[in-house]
C-alpha cells in the first residue's frame, strides 16, 4: 500500500472511530423502553440529554417618565430580554415517569414536560401558539431564525418557547442503557432430576 492509500484508510478509520464516539445517545422511544424492559425506576437512573436547542425567552419594556426643567414630558423606554437556553444535548434526569410524557429536570426546582408523540418524548409547551400567530420579538435579542411555538412556565416566570424547527425530544445514554440490562437478568429457576 502507499503512503497516499494508507492516509486514506487511516483517515477514514479515524472518521468512523469519531462517529462512532459521538453515537452515545439514542432517542428514547417505547421501543428502547420495551427493548430493554425498562421500568419507571430504570428510567430515573437513565442520563437523558434534550435532542437540540431550546430557548425560553421573556421580554419586558420599562417606560420611565421624567417632567424637565421646560415642563415637558420627557419618557424613556427600556428593553429587557431574558433568556433561558438549553443548548443541543443537554443532560437532565427524569422525575416522573407516566406512559405518555416524562417529566424532567435540567436544574432543580424546575421541570420541563415531553409528551410521546409520533414514537419520541418530545417538548411540548404548556400553551401552543396558534398556526401562523405572530409573536413580536426584539431584533437584537438574537435567535432570529428561530420559532415561537408557545409559552411555558418555568421557576414562576412565563417564557416564550422557541426552537430552531421542531420540537426537541429526549435522548437516552447509550451506555447507561447497556449498564441496565447487564444489571438485570431472569433466573429461570431449578427442577427436579428426571422431570
Amino acid at each position: 500500500m502507499n503512503n497516499k492509500t494508507l492516509g486514506a484508510v487511516t483517515a477514514a478509520l479515524s472518521f468512523i472511530a469519531i462517529l462512532a464516539g459521538c453515537a452515545s445517545q439514542v432517542p428514547l422511544t417505547p421501543a428502547v423502553i420495551r427493548e430493554y424492559k425498562l421500568s419507571d425506576q430504570d428510567i430515573k437512573k437513565l442520563q437523558l440529554y434534550v435532542s437540540d436547542g431550546l430557548l425560553l425567552e421573556q421580554e419586558n419594556t420599562r417606560v420611565d417618565k421624567d417632567i424637565d426643567s421646560t415642563h415637558s414630558l420627557k419618557t424613556t423606554e427600556d428593553n429587557y430580554v431574558k433568556q433561558i437556553y438549553f443548548k443541543k444535548k443537554t443532560p437532565c434526569i427524569a422525575l416522573d415517569v407516566k406512559a405518555d410524557k416524562l417529566e424532567v429536570a435540567f436544574e432543580p426546582e424546575s421541570r420541563l414536560t415531553f409528551e410521546l408523540k409520533s414514537s419520541h418524548y418530545v417538548f411540548t409547551p404548556e400553551h401552543k401558539s396558534k398556526e401562523g400567530k405572530n409573536v413580536r420579538r426584539l431584533p437584537q435579542s438574537g435567535y432570529a431564525e428561530w420559532n415561537v411555538i408557545g409559552t411555558e412556565q418555568y421557576r414562576d416566570s412565563s417564557y416564550n418557547v422557541l426552537v430552531r424547527q421542531d420540537a426537541p425530544y429526549l435522548l437516552a445514554d447509550q451506555k447507561g442503557l447497556k449498564k441496565l440490562v447487564v444489571d438485570r437478568r431472569a433466573v429461570k429457576g431449578m427442577r427436579q432430576a428426571g422431570e
